[in-house]
Formats: structure tokens, sequence, C-alpha cells
């Protein structure tokens, strides 16, 4: 039995999280696009800015773990509601996930 071709106007229905595209993190420096997942191999915090939305947050990964997290720059630290935060977490990695995939 042949396999299923996908459909690109459901790109994550049908075959889960598809990854387009991977790079290492390099603190205070923009990726050039918008990433949607990050992954970290330590555990700390992580200082992050989506700069389409001008915002920027901080949040908490464990070792090895991955989140959905749209963003296009990783900050060595910033002030967020007047409380400074800095980047702890290292091994860190950003993804992207296509819009649309292309048929087999």
């Amino acid at each position: 039995m042949a396999a299923k071709k996908f459909n690109p106007m459901t790109p994550n229905n049908e075959i889960g999280v598809n990854f387009g595209k991977s790079r290492r993190v390099v603190l205070d420096t923009h990726f050039g696009e918008l990433a949607t997942w990050v992954k970290a191999t330590t555990a700390g915090t992580v200082v992050w800015r989506n700069s389409e939305l001008g915002e920027t947050n901080i949040i908490a990964f464990t070792a090895g773990e991955k989140l959905p997290i749209v963003c296009d720059e990783i900050l060595t630290g910033a002030t967020i509601d007047s409380i400074d935060e800095t980047t702890t977490a290292t091994g860190m990695y950003w993804i992207t996930t296509p819009q649309f995939l292309k048929s087999l």
C-alpha cells in the first residue's frame, strides 16, 4: 500500500510537528527569521525577544526541554517589568516549522 501524500493546507495535523530548519543559538544575535520552537540542553531561564511584536519575555527550561516559543532572538539579559532577568540555560537551539508542506 502506498503512503498517503501530505495535504499542504493542513501541515501539522497529519504528521505531527514538522521541523523545517534549526540552528544553534548565539546570544544577542538575530536569527534572521522567526523561530517557532527553542530547545535548551541544560536547565535554566531564557530571555527571548519577538521583534515583530516588540515583546521581550522570560521562561524557565528543564534540561533537554523544547518549548513552542515564537521569537527571533535570545538575549543575554533584559529588564522585564522592572526586574533584571538573565539567560542561564545553555546549549540552546532555535527551530522553525513550515507553514505549508510540499506534497511528496
